[in-house]
């Protein structure tokens, strides 16, 4: 009798390692989505993603998919590795694409303008 409870044990633990991996992923996405002033609510309009399935990712009730997870990644500016694993610095490596790509996200028409002006320019584009 006492066996079957240390092999019940035994069989049960890499279970628990998988929610503790998971727990430990969703606790790194958080906290980075709180440093970032962001409500649930707010960062799930700004992923595109429903509040009930992000609730249920923070919570670690729900796995992310890989392209929630790379979508949350950008939009934290955490590394995939940090998230997943917890190693490495965090901080996601932003190409200049990216950041170009953000710039033009966050412009209004009147910038975007001005933007188009400046880069024909530099380019000798007419």
């Amino acid at each position: 009798m006492q066996n079957d409870r240390i092999s019940k044990k035994e069989e049960s633990t890499p279970e628990m390692k998988k929610i503790e991996d998971i727990k430990g992923m969703t606790d790194r996405i958080k906290k980075r989505r709180k440093s970032l002033n962001y409500t649930q609510e707010k960062f799930c309009e700004t992923i595109n993603l429903s509040v009930s399935s992000y609730t249920k990712i923070e919570n670690a009730f729900q796995r992310p998919s890989l392209n929630t997870l790379i979508n949350i990644s950008r939009h934290l500016d955490l590394s995939l590795d940090y998230i997943v694993f917890g190693s490495g610095e965090g901080k996601r490596e932003v190409s200049s694409a990216d950041k170009f790509g953000a710039l033009l996200k966050s412009a209004d028409s009147e910038k975007l303008l001005y933007a188009c002006e400046f880069l024909s320019r530099i380019a000798n584009i007419e």
